[in-house]
């Protein structure tokens, strides 16, 4: 589906936070609540542990995730009480992401862990039927599956996603040089303004453009100084990071360079 055009006000009013991020339950699995500016949805957004903050910084660097909204949607999940009475509580899944040429995807964050509890199962099996109903797909993820070096890479990048200022300008010339050296190492093409900025001010920009995407570079090592750099194309283009991959309705993750995120 092509979401490039879509104004978005209908999804910004319906899907909306439908639940407060907090540290609740965190007496019996302590985890980390914070936030942070989206790029892709120009507004704060929250996050209750290390694996969701994971996840949405690999939506962030993802060219193919044109949207996404957290904690979307309350989903009835039918049991009866003690009593033998019909009920229902109210879950309410991670994330409702939009990627460009997909259909909408429901995502359940997980940590990794033994087996799914037979409360997580239904829950699994009411948040596949509400998302088909929609025409939307649904999937329990693993962030902490992939790599090391791979998460330690897109924290990193997360922190040059937004534009400082004087990239503007450094910015046209910096893509210039590298379309004509083809590759290079990120160390050497910061020293190609000599006369007009230091390395030290390139290497911020240059590591701004691998992370919207304007670069590519091998991300199952550590980015650094040394890491060669190219252009994005056609084939190689958007955020060069995972590629998830399920199997029986969970999620696992493997790097792949020159792919988008999710596929």
């Amino acid at each position: 589906m092509d979401w490039s055009n879509r104004s978005w006000q209908k999804e910004d009013e319906a899907l909306g936070p439908k639940r407060k991020v907090g540290n609740r339950g965190s007496q019996h699995r302590p985890h980390v609540i914070g936030s942070f500016h989206s790029t892709k949805m120009n507004r704060v957004v929250e996050y209750e542990s290390l694996s969701e903050y994971l996840f949405l910084s690999l939506l962030e660097l993802d060219n193919q995730t044109v949207r996404y909204y957290t904690q979307p949607v309350e989903i009835p999940v039918p049991y009866l009480d003690k009593h033998g009475k019909p009920c229902n509580w109210i879950h309410v899944p991670d994330v409702l992401v939009f990627r460009q040429e997909n259909v909408p995807h429901l995502y359940q964050v997980k940590d990794l862990s033994a087996e799914p509890s037979e409360k997580d199962q239904r829950v699994n099996t009411y948040c596949t039927k509400y998302a088909l109903e929609r025409g939307w797909a649904y999937s329990v993820v693993h962030p902490k599956s992939i790599p090391s070096v791979v998460a330690q890479n897109a924290k990193f990048l997360m922190g040059f996603l937004q534009p400082r200022m004087g990239f503007e300008t450094l910015i046209p010339e910096v893509v210039s040089r590298l379309a004509f050296l083809r590759s290079a190492a990120i160390e050497e093409l910061s020293r190609g303004f000599q006369g007009k900025a230091h390395p030290l001010q390139v290497l911020p920009v240059i590591y701004h453009l691998i992370a919207n995407g304007t670069f590519v570079t091998n991300i199952n090592d550590g980015i650094n100084e040394f890491s060669e750099v190219r252009l994005a194309s056609g084939q190689n283009g958007g955020a060069n990071f995972l590629a998830w991959e399920g199997q029986n309705g969970h999620q696992s993750a493997k790097s792949q360079l020159g792919t988008g995120i999710l596929r």
